[in-house]
Parts: C-alpha cells; structure tokens; sequence
C-alpha cells in the first residue's frame, strides 16, 4: 500500500543558511569539536565560516558546501550510479571515526525520468513497518522538481531524491532524520550541466564485485581456517545457567543470553606485527571505543532501540594489524550482507551474520576485504574466516587506525540488500577464548578481576 505521510519539517532552532547545514546529520543541532550538541546559537556563530563548490565533471552537477566539509570521490558505482559524498569530520581525536556523511549527489545512470515514480513507490514499500513520506521538492538553482522518498533507515538515515535533469536522473541523499529547510537550502545550491564524459568510460569496478571486494585469495582463507580449527580445538565453558537468560536493560537494550556462544573475533597470528606493542593473538578492549563511549555513545551513536537506525550502544572497537584475519562470532550463523552500501557508509566494508537462533546478529565494519565466498546467504561456522581487518569507512575518510567495529543486535530488521537497522542493541558480555585452557572472558563497565573493561588485553 502506497503511504504518504505529512513531513515534519523540524529543523535546529530555526538556523537558516547554506553552511548551517552542519546539522544534517540527526537533523539535530551541529556537533561541537568535543563530539556534543551544541546550542542554536553556537551553531549559528559556527554557520558563518566560509564556503566553496565542489564538482564532479563525469556526474554533471556541483554544490556548495562548508569549507571544512571532505570530499569522497566515489572509486566504484553503486546499483548504476556515481557520485560523490561530503562528508562532516569530527573531531580530529584518536577516538573518532573521522566523520559522518552529509550529503551524497549521484548520476543515477540506469534510470530515466519515466522510471522515477515506479522507483519511489519501490522504496516506499521496502519499508512497511515505518511511517515513510514522499514529497515534491525544488531543486538546483534554477528549481528543478525532484520527488524525495524517507526517510531510508541505515547507519545514518536519509532522504532519497530523484531529481530529472534534460532526460538524465539524479540521485541525491541528504542524510538525517528529516528534510528540514536547511537541508532543501543546500540542494537549492546545486548546478547540473552536462556530464564530462561516460561514466563507462572511467573504468570504474561495481562496489560489491568480488575485484573489489576480495581482500585475499581462497588458499589464504583455507589456511586461517585450518590454523583457526587446530588453535580453538575443544570448547570452552562458562557455568552460566545460574545467571539465567536474556534480560531487557536501560533505554531498551538487552543483556545477550549468558548460556549463548560468542567468541573473539581474531586469530592466533592477530598483531603480529612487532612494532604495534600487543602480543601476538592477543587485542585491546574498546580501542578506540568501547560501550556507549564516543561514536559508540556521545556522538549520537549510542543508541538502543531507534527504528531507523543500527543500535550501536554496547558497540566495542579491537584494534588490529591490517590484513588480519576476521572469524564469525557464532558457532553458526547465515550472511545477511557482505560488502559496502549507501545507507551504511559509516562502516566501510562490513559484514553482517545471522545466528543460528534467529535472534542475535552480529556487524563486523571497517573490513579492509571480503573472504572469498562471503556473501549473502552464505553459511558460516565459528571457523569461517568471514573478512580480513582494515580501516574503510567513507572513501578517504580516516576512521583512525585499523581496527574491527563490533557491534551486536536483538531481532534487527534489514534493507533490501540485507543490512541490518533497527531491533535493539545487543550487550554482549562473555566472549570464549581458546588461548591455553580457555574459557570465557566477561566484560564490565570497570575493569575487575572478574571483568574485562576499556584497555584490557584479550586473546583469541
């Protein structure tokens, strides 16, 4: 059933201007360099900074944004388009991700203008569970008329628009929980003019392809697989069935089933190398961020239950050498996605299991590749190396030093494409370790004897 709603056009304290526009993302009020909201008036004080246009000669078309805004010059085509993304840093510090996407603007070469209406009903019933909208917008600076269809759960949500330009059709994705009128003031920016050459022509790779997405050949997979089996030979135990099973906690998370199987993610050759200060297959808790601790809590991602969203509350980061082998965290599970999207591009390349029990599911983001047959449906075993770690996130976007993002959801739903969104964040606390007689480690909010916490060392 068709649904269109009323758009709530709320915007943060009424700011007005292009470069207000730090307030895309959340649709909420701009973020202060600590990673805060920061008032209207601040975020009004912050509007006044200069600006500059960024183009892209094979999209055909550029938009003007805030100078301190980065550019992601798209190295591969998603779902027939090609575009570029801007991109609001954060902070700068160690312990962030290094920004969140603004806005995207797309060549969406595979689609003429008589497709757009069949293409926003599509969207609109992908999504039957959310109040979804649909709305007639101008854009450009000469007022073209584009249909915007959200808002698109994900990472970070967004409003599609197509906009059709002289018989081509545009894609464009301003990201946030609503389209506010600061938002429509940013597209009434942008300039379209013939596109330089083919997007053909740029021999670019599809984004999902196994040329892009492969980050080693199958020999290697077979090998970590094999030395994976031999090095966690038996299981390891917990007496746990005193504690009961999973329990509802604050602001709508759950407490995972203290009887269910999760292990840590890397293997006995992880941080091999001398020079990265960790022993060999051995980690770091929550470095750079652990549960509800920066992008994993003050910069708006520490969330619990929101419907358009990933849930990444009890989230924690390991850090690891690039190339190391990723390992499924379920003794079975099923690949819901594997590779990058544009709802998610906070994560870079990520993957995403479904456990065996139908209820708990598992992202494992900022993978420098995909393990050969990694895709979706694929069947997994706690065996099965699913990735190899890395540091992608949003094109030349830095998300800090190569690391596995570690997140956990209770009954997710999913996009299209199999991305999960929604559900509720899943606090994991006891992951099983093979090292010598192996056991179970159990984290905390302080670190304990009885407690692994934010900086303790953790093995495979």
């Amino acid at each position: 059933m068709r649904r269109v709603l009323g758009l709530n056009l709320t915007h943060c304290g009424g700011l007005r201007g292009l470069a207000v526009l730090l307030g895309i993302v959340g649709a909420m009020c701009a973020l202060s360099a600590a990673g805060k909201l920061v008032s209207s008036a601040e975020a009004l004080q912050e509007s006044k900074g200069p600006t500059k246009r960024t183009e892209g000669g094979a999209v055909g078309a550029s938009i003007s944004h805030p100078t301190k805004w980065f550019v992601e010059r798209e190295r591969y085509t998603y779902d027939q388009t090609y575009g570029f993304t801007l991109w609001r840093p954060d902070s700068g510090a160690l312990h962030d991700h290094g920004g969140t996407p603004a806005v995207r603007v797309a060549l969406a070469y595979g689609l003429r203008p008589g497709q757009i209406k069949a293409t926003v009903l599509e969207k609109l019933r992908a999504y039957p569970k959310l109040p979804m909208t649909r709305e007639e917008v101008s854009v450009a600076e000469k007022g073209h008329k584009g249909v915007a269809v959200g808002t698109i759960p994900g990472s970070t949500p967004s409003t599609e628009i197509y906009v059709p330009v002289n018989g081509r059709v545009y894609q464009i994705n301003v990201y946030g929980k609503t389209l506010g009128s600061g938002d429509k003031e940013l597209l009434s920016t942008l300039r379209f003019e013939p596109p330089s050459r083919p997007v053909g022509s740029l021999g670019l790779p599809v984004a999902n392809s196994a040329e892009t997405l492969n980050g080693a050949g199958a020999k290697r997979a077979e090998r970590e697989r094999a030395v994976h089996e031999a090095t966690t030979e038996g299981e390891a135990t917990f007496a746990a069935s005193a504690l009961g099973g999973e329990t509802p906690i604050a602001e709508g998370c759950w407490q995972a089933d203290p009887d269910f199987f999760f292990q840590t993610q890397y293997g006995s050759g992880a941080n091999a190398n001398p020079n990265d200060s960790i022993p060999t297959g051995w980690s770091i808790v929550g470095r750079p961020n652990y549960w509800d601790e920066y992008t994993h809590g003050k910069l708006e991602y520490g969330r619990c239950d929101k419907r358009r969203y990933t849930n990444d509350k009890f989230a924690v980061d390991y850090p690891l050498d690039l190339g190391d082998a990723i390992y499924s965290p379920f003794r079975r599970g099923t690949v819901t996605f594997a590779g990058r999207n544009i709802t998610h591009k906070d994560y870079g390349t990520f993957v995403s299991i479904k456990a065996a029990n139908g209820k708990y599911v598992n992202l494992s983001g900022h993978l420098s590749g995909l393990a050969p047959g990694i895709k979706s449906g694929a069947e997994v075993d706690r065996n099965t190396v699913i990735g190899f770690a890395g540091k992608t996130g949003g094109g030349d976007i830095p998300v800090g030093p190569v690391h596995l993002h570690q997140a956990y959801y209770r009954y997710p739903t999913y996009t299209p494409d199999g991305a999960p969104y929604g559900g509720a964040g899943l606090k994991v606390v006891g992951h099983h370790y093979f090292r010598g007689d192996n056991g179970v480690y159990r984290f905390g909010w302080v670190e304990r004897s009885e407690f692994k916490y934010k900086g303790s060392g953790i093995s495979f």
